[in-house]
């Protein structure tokens, strides 16, 4: 019994100088903690989802109203600023620029943008700044659309004539339809050096719906995003119909560049 209750002393006088010395340990090394802006309290795990409706900006602005030009906001487990005056939208933008410059990982950028590797999601650095340089040099810059002048002027002529045509025959002309057949040729000819749509159609058309099927679901709500413990989950399935369309969107951007190399007629 006596070597039972010496045990029992033992045992629990090492708990209690484990507890002790984590609780010290963990005080010494903690950083204190953060001052954060105001902003609502939100719900336990979804945080202040729910406050923001049906139309968050409008529910932004009047939290602005109440707690000021900078709010913090829980969203679900993760943290998230708004800067709600163009005074302070200028010092994250532009003063700041440098701390503020990565984009947070999502669905979008992991399964659309080839895991944040294009220049809207890439990490500020070394790489970012190069694929900036290319677009900026090949595609965007003042020299680069002066020099596609041309690409664009014969373009829109096929474009008129498509509609001409059209008209001739009786035909519906959707502009929609020919727009995205003249804006496919023009990025084809400045990326591939040729036209990758011979005619408006099917192909042209279904370009344009996986560009409007891309554009909407990089802005869809997905809860994964915001509590990242239930990504796996796919509780929405839009992780699921992402890596269908970054499939769909392999398969023509092969296409594209198979077609680039053929010989010319």
């Amino acid at each position: 019994m006596a070597v039972d209750t010496v045990l029992f002393r033992e045992i629990a006088a090492a708990t209690v100088i484990f507890f002790l010395t984590r609780l010290f340990l963990r005080s010494l090394l903690l950083k204190p903690a953060r001052k954060l802006p105001p902003g609502p309290k939100g719900w336990p795990v979804i945080g202040a989802l729910p406050l923001l409706g049906t139309m968050p900006h409008v529910a932004l602005a009047q939290m602005a109203k109440k707690y000021g030009p900078i709010i913090y906001l829980k969203m679900g487990t993760l943290d998230m600023v708004v800067a709600a005056t163009p005074e302070s939208a200028r010092a994250f933008l532009k003063t700041l620029d440098m701390n503020f410059s990565n984009r947070p990982p999502n669905a979008g950028a992991t399964h659309l943008a080839y895991n944040s590797q294009d220049m809207v999601f890439a990490d500020y650095g070394p790489k970012w700044k190069s694929l900036r340089k290319l677009s900026n040099l090949h595609m965007l810059g003042g020299k680069a659309l002066d020099d596609s002048v041309g690409i664009r002027h014969t373009e829109t002529g096929h474009m008129v004539r498509a509609m001409c045509e059209s008209g001739r025959r009786g035909e519906a002309v959707v502009v929609a339809e020919m727009l995205t057949f003249a804006m496919a040729n023009i990025i084809g000819q400045v990326i591939l050096g040729r036209r990758v749509f011979v005619q408006a159609g099917s192909e042209s058309n279904e370009f344009k719906d996986m560009v409007v099927e891309l554009m909407t679901s990089a802005g869809l709500f997905n809860v994964g995003d915001f509590i990242p413990a239930l990504a796996w989950m796919d509780l929405q399935g839009i992780e699921g119909g992402m890596k269908r369309m970054h499939s769909k969107w392999d398969s023509l951007i092969t296409k594209m560049r198979d077609f680039s190399r053929r010989p010319r007629a």
